[in-house]
């Protein structure tokens, strides 16, 4: 039997690390878990196998169980075959099992105490029977799987013998330098794909024939037949409706996890997941959105008691997935379009390669993945040279890339050295005592090959925040051993547990001039004074404490599980970005609004801890799922309002939150809102600068108080629609009447042409009102109407049938200067010589249209 690697997967143990170094800290001695889990991104990703192969997916629902050294290897095996063979009645011809080449206590367990036979035992390398964290530290063993014959000898090896359970010894820690060392006490991991065993167990021969797919792919089907377009009943689904079945399941659980659709990280593969889909969507004859039609089939799969978040988060993912349906169909007919165009060009027809150029742009100017190109590209026997792809990427960041924060690539490299080796300094800043104080450089680097010249720093300990979350870097100075400042103008944080400033001379002097003087006082072992910003540290720490109640308030009133999608934290704003389906209303805002004025005013204070991060979840802490957070995490809590997972820095009184007030709320994507707001000594600023428009208007409206203010701008609106409909009245009166003004005649084409003066105080309005008149009730003639810088023609085209609006103009336009357009019946141009008095420009009319 011939196989490929095993399906191992890091999440399902990651959350037990810990315990499996010290088994003793585990609160418990055994543990079972079903766990969602995504494979679409990174080391582990099926995206491209799904639709191809009996057995892939992007999402599936993954069985573990877990031993802190509760029981050892034997019991682990005995454990996994009775519950094969006794509980499910698996027959044992038709097992297979692979054990590590060098795990000798594996082999006999299954040869002697399980009784299996040799030709059933498959000794395997490490590549495949041996379970790490990926190339890093951590628990690691060899591992035994467990196969099934699927007796489909259609298929090859790695298709017929599908795995359905694995299990992991973990008996070794892998070291950073690759060595292992035995672990004291021996954990077990166990897991099984529940998609793949109830394949076994309905004897189907296909993942996607089972019945919770079969569910989704009735729903693609039923679409079909409700939109006329082709569809079979095969028991086998076709590979797209496998693939939308799939990433229909992974879309939602994504979306409703937090992930949004995005160019970067988890939302990007999002964006993939969902464009994927659309493409096989467009395959089946879907021309229009079609996904969300399909979502009532999922939740009938998956009901509300094991996830609910598929219920409570459904508006808000289906709006998402929406608006993702309609950018992308726009941008897949254009793509399509373009692709179309080059599979039919004669000269690429010997070698079928996509221009890479072509790919390019694709993906460049219409936003068209590159791997849906290659995909097409491959349906129809063509290819794609990704190299030159790349090539073109990379030519394109390297011309529009801006100076890096923290220098350029000489400035990268030294950074991963100091990474290498270990310069991890300690961050004060939540300490406002520390904010000035002594520290020592422990690394340096001077950039003169950046945009702007410049000294990469970091100082030990720092009390100079650049860690992230939303929250902007500190700002200020330090102070050299000779007395000499230097601004910081940024603080980042280019690895976990590295801060660094990139800092500037406060002189007027030339940065090299500067450099020269203060060189020797900026060295690794040298002192410096921190001078950290403390009013902007302050209107940062207001915002960002500001931020989480706002997101607490949002729950609150919205009575909606609400997913933080993203923030700005800054000295005197926020923004935050969450999950949200429709937009809130102005009575909404207002009670988010109170509620935080009236938390603030409680005097409440906030509370910071550590713990292991599956501990604060567990306790109820947020968590923001596109951070990423190490197993110890900063909880900051006000205790009964909010508590979240956090890193930034924050107020200790919520008083100083006060007052608050939500500015703006509005739409950044399909099912994403955004509230801008402002807090503390801002928002007392921004207050004062919005009453001082209003002394001015009181006193325009003749007002005392502002109490006064609606009352008399009431009574004024009603005066200006009055006026306004007496206006209008009379200036369609004028219209019809006999102006006055000179009325010039020539012929044109035997057609009488007038030429209309207009006063030159009446707007473009009354004489599109005096030209539609004309035109009407004197049908027989060609107008003509000039206004200072305007002509405008008007032709009555059941009356005067050869002869257009558009060719009188443009006849006009030989002798004058000016630029315009319009239709048969009624044309205008803007005169570009504006000099002209309107008996002149009446004249050249005349001049231009005489015959």
């Amino acid at each position: 039997m011939t196989r490929r690697c095993c399906s191992r997967m890091p999440a399902r143990m990651v959350p037990f690390k810990e315990h499996f170094l010290k088994p003793e800290s585990a609160p418990f001695k055994s543990a079972t878990s079903l766990q969602k889990v995504i494979r679409a991104g990174g080391k582990h990703n099926d995206l491209d196998n799904v639709g191809y192969t009996t057995r892939h997916h992007t999402f599936f629902e993954m069985l573990g169980n877990f031993s802190f050294g509760r029981y050892d290897k034997t019991q682990a095996i005995k454990y996994a075959w009775d519950f094969l063979r006794k509980e499910l009645e698996m027959p044992v011809d038709r097992l297979r099992v692979t054990v590590l080449n060098s795990d000798k206590e594996s082999y006999d367990i299954w040869k002697n105490v399980i009784g299996l036979p040799e030709d059933q035992i498959i000794p395997s390398t490490e590549e495949d029977n041996f379970w790490s964290m990926g190339d890093g530290e951590g628990p690691c063993g060899p591992c035994s799987e467990i196969f099934w014959d699927t007796r489909d000898m259609n298929v090859s090896d790695d298709e017929r013998w599908l795995e359905v359970w694995n299990l992991v010894f973990m008996q070794n820690f892998r070291h950073a330098d690759g060595t292992l060392s035995s672990l004291p006490t021996l954990c077990i991991d166990t897991g099984m794909g529940l998609e793949r065993m109830a394949r076994v167990l309905q004897s189907k021969q296909n993942n996607f024939q089972i019945d919770q797919f079969q569910t989704l792919v009735d729903g693609i089907r039923d679409l079909l037949k409700s939109e006329k377009l082709p569809h079979t009943n095969d028991e086998d689904p076709s590979v797209h409706e496998k693939i939308i079945a799939d990433h229909l399941r992974s879309m939602s659980f994504m979306i409703g996890d937090g992930i949004i659709p995005s160019n970067v990280g988890r939302g990007y593969v999002l964006r993939r997941i969902i464009r994927r889909a659309l493409r096989s969507g467009r395959q089946l004859g879907f021309k229009e959105p079609f996904l969300t039609r399909l979502y009532p089939y999922l939740t009938a799969n998956f009901g509300t008691e094991w996830y609910p978040e598929l219920s409570t988060r459904a508006e808000t993912i289906q709006n998402i997935i929406q608006s993702e349906e309609t950018i992308f169909f726009a941008t897949l007919e254009k793509g399509l379009g373009l692709l179309e165009s080059v599979f039919e060009q004669p000269k690429l027809q010997d070698q079928k390669e996509i221009p890479a150029e072509t790919a390019f742009k694709l993906y460049d100017t219409y936003g068209f993945p590159l791997d849906l190109t290659v995909i097409i590209a491959a349906e129809r026997g063509w290819h794609v040279d990704l190299g030159e792809v790349e090539k073109l990427q990379d030519k394109q960041r390297s011309q529009g890339r801006e100076s890096w924060k923290g220098g350029d690539n000489l400035a990268k490299g030294r950074l991963s050295e100091w990474r290498n080796q270990s310069i991890f300094p300690e961050f004060t800043g939540y300490d406002h005592s520390l904010l000035h104080q002594e520290s020592q450089i422990v690394a340096v680097d001077v950039d003169t090959k950046a945009k702007t010249p410049q000294v990469l720093l970091s100082i030990d300990p720092c009390p100079f925040y650049g860690m992230g979350g939303g929250q902007v870097p500190d700002a200020g100075s330090i102070t050299l051993a000779n007395g000499q400042e230097w601004d910081v103008v940024d603080v980042f944080q280019p690895y976990e547990g590295g801060l660094v400033m990139r800092i500037q001379p406060k002189t007027s002097t030339t940065f090299t001039e500067q450099l020269l003087q203060d060189e020797e006082f900026l060295m690794v072992g040298n002192l410096v004074k921190t001078n950290v910003d403390k009013r902007l540290r302050q209107g940062a720490e207001i915002h960002h404490t500001a931020t989480h109640l706002l997101n607490a308030g949002l729950r609150r009133v919205l009575q909606a599980d609400v997913v933080q999608a993203g923030s700005a934290v800054e000295p005197a704003r926020l923004r935050f970005d969450f999950t949200y389906g429709k937009p809130v209303s102005s009575k909404q805002l207002q009670q988010i609004e109170d509620w935080i004025n009236e938390v603030a005013l409680t005097d409440a204070k906030t509370k910071t801890r550590h713990f292991p991060l599956q501990k604060a979840i567990d306790a109820g802490a947020i968590a923001v799922f596109s951070e990423k957070y190490s197993d110890l995490v900063r909880v900051v809590e006000v205790p009964e309002v909010t508590k979240e997972l956090c890193g930034g820095t924050h107020v200790t009184n919520l008083r100083q939150l006060y007052p608050f007030k939500i500015v703006s709320e509005s739409s950044v994507a399909a099912g994403t809102r955004r509230i801008e707001a402002i807090a503390g000594p801002a928002c007392i600023e921004w207050y004062r600068n919005e009453y001082r428009f209003i002394p001015p208007v009181l006193n325009a409206v003749r007002a005392n108080s502002s109490s006064e203010l609606g009352p008399k701008v009431d009574k004024l609106s009603t005066q200006l629609r009055d006026t306004q409909r007496q206006l209008t009245h009379v200036t369609d009166k004028l219209a019809q009447a006999d102006p006055g003004l000179p009325v010039l005649s020539t012929l044109y084409k035997d057609h009488k042409v007038k030429v209309h003066q207009i006063d030159a105080s009446l707007d473009g309005g009354f004489m599109l009102q005096r030209a539609n008149y004309l035109k009407e009730h004197q049908n027989e003639d060609i107008h003509v109407l000039v206004s200072n810088n305007t002509v405008m023609v008007a032709v009555n085209a059941k009356s005067v049938r050869d002869v257009t609006a558009q060719n009188v103009l443009k006849q006009v336009l030989t002798n004058i200067n000016g630029k315009g357009g319009g239709k048969n019946e009624l044309a205008q141009a803007r005169l570009l010589d504006n000099k002209l008095e309107q008996s002149e420009l009446q004249a050249k009319v005349i001049e231009s249209l005489g015959e």
